[in-house]
């Protein structure tokens, strides 16, 4: 049998989902059910950038690899993605983990991020997404985003079904992404993206309560975090309580974030750190794209220069996991997360864990070991107690470890194949009576 497909009567303001119903209604239940699936092409847009290797077919980029994109190819034959793209040669490119592969193409989009280009861009975009959209059956964008809200107004002008994954909070990413540009166009950006995420009829969410409560929706929706985690061994703990047995004269900290904005609170972590530099011996570690230039500069003034590190990023999985398996504690002082990948990923490594009260980090960490985000001294205070209290960071390794087994493929792919296997259903049934 197939599904069954409801709705809840709507405002007129509704006309798309109001339609859907209309068109629902027309078709009888077993010829939506009986007949043989058919096959089902999806879009996807975004604002990432994908890095394309000159004069060949080969797309890379170290989180949207191909392994993303299997997740929707579990239920859709195949899967177009908009998004922006940066021409590379083998020895510029950046990214290391390939996102090309069987059943994926590419569409390169310009970017719409300033204001300029979304008045000069936009018709050109709008172009790419109805090509695109000429020959799939559904699409899928990713919020918060410049393409995304535009993307679903095209779908819904031309009758196309479309979901979306909200995976951050709008206000926050531009308020605090480091200048006047973006506090100015933080309250137009949240209002663009809680109209597109209510009266979407699927929603995926990457948190458990705190998108939802801004970005609510009208529409069938799963919290799913789009974390990818391997089966984790119980000796991952063993070895994390083996590290904590060891002589740890100098406690070793991590960051994994982004250098080139302000929202991954990198500032506040150099700020709460050498508040305490003549408490406890400490080195810091960062992780991330972009120039460390500014962030070693702020390391420099507050004289703690030589207990930092910056390091290029690498691709997740074993790579990641091996960069922290080294460290002693990780820290995520964010002004801006929906839930934070690296977070899970430190642990996943048993990693005793400190993180701001942004986004959906309340939701993965003790309560004790949560700052409010921007207050350096808080922080600093947190960081002392559990540099000094050996058993409070086995016990938060211990809890983090356990939280983490909630992440894993196994579990999580289940509810999003589940899901994303409804929304294709669905777009597959709107298809049939069209």
């Amino acid at each position: 049998m197939g599904p069954e497909i409801h709705f809840e009567r709507r405002t007129p303001k509704d006309g798309f989902l109001l339609c859907f119903e209309k068109r629902i209604a027309a078709a009888s239940p077993s010829s939506i059910m009986n007949e043989g699936r058919i096959s089902m092409k999806l879009t996807f847009a975004y604002d990432v950038v994908i890095e394309h290797l000159e004069g060949t077919e080969q797309y890379f980029h170290n989180y949207f690899d191909y392994t993303v994109w299997q997740r929707y190819l579990s239920v859709f034959d195949t899967i177009e993605v908009i998004s922006r793209q940066k021409e590379v040669d083998s020895g510029s490119r950046q990214n290391l983990k390939v996102s090309s592969g069987p059943e994926v193409t590419f569409l390169k989009a310009p970017s719409l991020s300033d204001p300029v280009s979304m008045i000069t861009k936009r018709k050109e975009v709008i172009e790419i997404i109805k090509k695109s959209l000429s020959t799939t059956d559904a699409m899928i964008v990713r919020l918060p985003s410049e393409i995304g809200p535009l993307a679903v107004e095209v779908a819904k002008s031309i009758g196309k079904p479309y979901a979306v994954e909200v995976v951050g909070h709008a206000w926050d990413a531009l308020w605090n992404y480091g200048n006047w540009k973006g506090k100015v166009y933080a309250p137009i950006m949240t209002w663009k993206m809680k109209k597109t995420v209510k009266n979407a009829p699927f929603a995926l969410y990457v948190t458990r309560e705190f998108l939802q409560k801004h970005y609510p929706t009208k529409g069938h929706s799963i919290n799913c975090s789009n974390v990818e985690l391997p089966s984790l061994p119980k000796s991952i703990l063993e070895d994390r309580k083996v590290v904590m047995d060891g002589n740890n004269d100098t406690i070793k900290i991590g960051l994994i974030g982004s250098m080139v904005s302000k929202y991954k609170g990198i500032d506040i972590a150099l700020q709460g750190l050498h508040l305490i530099k003549d408490e406890i011996s400490f080195e810091f570690r960062v992780i991330g794209e972009g120039n460390p230039t500014e962030w070693d500069e702020l390391s420099r003034n507050l004289g703690i220069r030589n207990k930092v590190k910056f390091y290029s990023p690498v691709p997740s999985g074993e790579p990641i996991f091996k960069w922290l398996d080294d460290l002693d504690l990780y820290i995520q002082p964010s002004f801006q997360e929906g839930l934070p990948r690296a977070l899970i990923e430190a642990m996943s490594r048993a990693l005793p864990a400190i993180g701001s009260d942004v986004g959906g980090i309340p939701e993965l960490l003790s309560p004790d070991c949560v700052f409010k985000a921007g207050n350096a001294e808080e922080l600093a205070s947190i960081l002392l107690r559990m540099v000094r209290d050996r058993q409070k960071r086995e016990k938060e390794s211990e809890k983090n470890f356990k939280t983490a087994l909630e992440y894993t493929n196994l579990i999580l792919n289940e509810r999003r194949t589940t899901f994303w296997g409804e929304f294709s259903q669905f777009a597959e049934s709107f298809k049939k009576v069209m």
